[in-house]
């Protein structure tokens, strides 16, 4: 992991939550994860604290993943905060909306652990100060695919 250690997880699904997490100690047991489960627990928590990667379910209750994505761009002091929309979307329409909103990244929820702690390594290990991920592709299936828009 470079230098990761503070992940934060805003997905409403306690069980994708419990599964998150045990793949997260999996694939690197020194990562430190916070969840939160509703847009407006979110936008509270990142008043107090700043993870060093958050990843951001969009259907949620209270705001959705777009609304805080959008306000989470809103804030000069928290522009640099990758977000990696982590959603069971695969809808092309979600993919393209998520990077107009500024997006860092789109993975589609993976159906198993072992496919979710490929995508974790592929993320955690990214220099996210030096490496912006290109748009133009999204995780799914447990590989990058190219995206071509709608």
């Amino acid at each position: 992991m470079n230098q990761r250690k503070h992940v934060l997880l805003a997905d409403d699904d306690p069980d994708h939550a419990l599964l998150f997490r045990r793949v997260l100690q999996q694939t690197d047991g020194e990562a430190r994860l916070s969840t939160v489960y509703d847009g407006s627990s979110l936008l509270k928590f990142l008043t107090a604290d700043i993870p060093d990667l958050l990843f951001l379910d969009l259907n949620m209750p209270c705001k959705n993943g777009f609304e805080c994505l959008e306000a989470i761009r809103n804030e000069m002091h928290l522009e640099t905060l990758p977000v990696v929309v982590f959603s069971s979307s695969s809808y092309m329409t979600d993919i393209q909306k998520s990077y107009l909103h500024k997006a860092d990244l789109y993975l589609v929820k993976p159906f198993n652990s072992f496919h979710l702690r490929n995508a974790l390594e592929a993320i955690l290990s990214m220099n996210w100060k030096h490496e912006i991920p290109d748009q133009k592709y999204y995780f799914m299936n447990n590989r990058f695919v190219p995206f071509t828009g709608v």
